[in-house]
């Protein structure tokens, strides 16, 4: 994204990860060390006895139980980077290979580091948004934060253009809450629990420097970084799930309820096109998608469920014809859809109207149809 900052807010959050977070995280990074030691020993037999190895090491070698959970958490790391890089969705794994393999300027890295940050909530926000209104049951009133006092307030059409990242939070929690009040199970309140989503919103607050400010020098750049990556990392960790999310852009539909489809995975960002089988459900929507302004829609593969995640992201050729360029909504302003792209942070506008057609699809969600507009 481009080096300023955005327009977002400043609210009161702990300093500290929340205590159901730091136990799931224990659970996860004991789970792991489990499969770790399993995959890396085997199982210990001794005559009709079977003990795991992790249990034989933390009952007779602490030390070497205590190196070998040092080394699992490595291992577990560097292989979460490259499966961002590799597997993640294009508009988070793009910026943060180039943050981890590009241009070694501290500053440089510091802004594709961002631009992960930012791309990752900008695409929850958009999937939180879309299975809402994808379900049949109305999620109204949809309530969201309010500044300091943090009391809610029912959601609001010029909300769904906020460029604010403490607003896109706003409406991922917003979502998860209701659905969870209304005794929904939606495919993101699996991905992204509450807790998790806690610490999203607790990492946008205190590293504000990192989300929002522009260091001035490469060593401001480098001090943000070694401060604020390994909390994203964490971050990146509790949602390594989202690598089983395909973004997808329909390149035509073939007979018999397949289509030719480019899944928008990975940092490599060339055309490569697979052929996809769709349900009634998912063929009857990517069918009824034309392109906006030049952009194809970008769909999003949840498990079973598939989602339209038009006006917030879209994909189309670059100027070779030999890749595919996302582009994200950024803001609207004077009847202008204001759109990034996040391969190289260039900007394109494109007439706010077949956009914001694309928005009645989310009144379901709002307190009254049209308000705030």
């Amino acid at each position: 994204m481009t080096d300023l900052p955005s327009g977002d807010q400043l609210e009161a959050e702990r300093l500290d990860p929340d205590q159901r977070l730091t136990e799931r995280r224990k659970s996860r990074d004991d789970e792991d060390y489990r499969v770790w030691c399993e995959n890396s020993y085997g199982m210990v037999e001794i005559g009709q006895e079977v003990f795991h190895p992790a249990d034989v090491l933390e009952g007779m070698a602490p030390d070497a139980a205590r190196r070998g959970r040092d080394e699992c958490s490595a291992m577990i790391r560097t292989d979460l980077e490259q499966a961002v890089c590799e597997q993640f969705p294009a508009p988070i794994a793009v910026p943060f290979h180039s943050f981890l393999e590009g241009p070694r300027s501290s500053l440089t890295r510091l802004y594709r580091l961002r631009d992960t940050w930012e791309y990752l909530i900008r695409l929850l926000a958009a999937l939180a948004l879309s299975e809402a209104a994808a379900i049949a049951t109305s999620l109204t009133p949809l309530m969201l934060r309010d500044g300091m006092g943090h009391w809610r307030r029912p959601c609001k059409r010029r909300d769904l253009l906020s460029d604010k990242l403490t607003v896109r939070i706003d409406l991922v929690e917003g979502v998860v809450r209701r659905a969870d009040e209304l005794g929904l199970d939606l495919q993101i309140a699996s991905l992204l629990p509450i807790d998790v989503l806690g610490e999203v919103r607790r990492l946008n607050v205190v590293r504000n420097s990192f989300s929002h400010a522009s260091a001035k020098s490469d060593v401001q750049a480098k001090a943000i970084i070694e401060e604020a990556y390994p909390l994203l990392r964490e971050i990146l960790l509790d949602l390594r799930d989202m690598q089983n999310i395909d973004l997808i852009r329909i390149h035509s539909i073939q007979a018999g309820g397949k289509a030719d489809v480019e899944r928008l995975r990975g940092h490599a960002q060339s055309l490569r096109i697979s052929q996809l089988a769709l349900d009634t459900d998912a063929a009857v929507l990517v069918t009824s998608a034309t392109s906006v302004d030049e952009m194809d829609r970008v769909f999003a593969r949840m498990g079973e469920l598939t989602l339209d995640l038009s006006p917030f992201l879209y994909a189309a050729d670059n100027d070779t014809g030999h890749r595919t360029s996302v582009w994200g909504f950024r803001f609207k302003k004077h009847n202008e859809w204001h759109m990034e792209c996040v391969a190289d942070s260039t900007t394109r506008t494109s007439p706010s109207g077949p956009h914001e057609d694309r928005l009645v699809h989310f009144e379901s969600l709002l307190e009254r149809v049209g308000e705030g507009a």
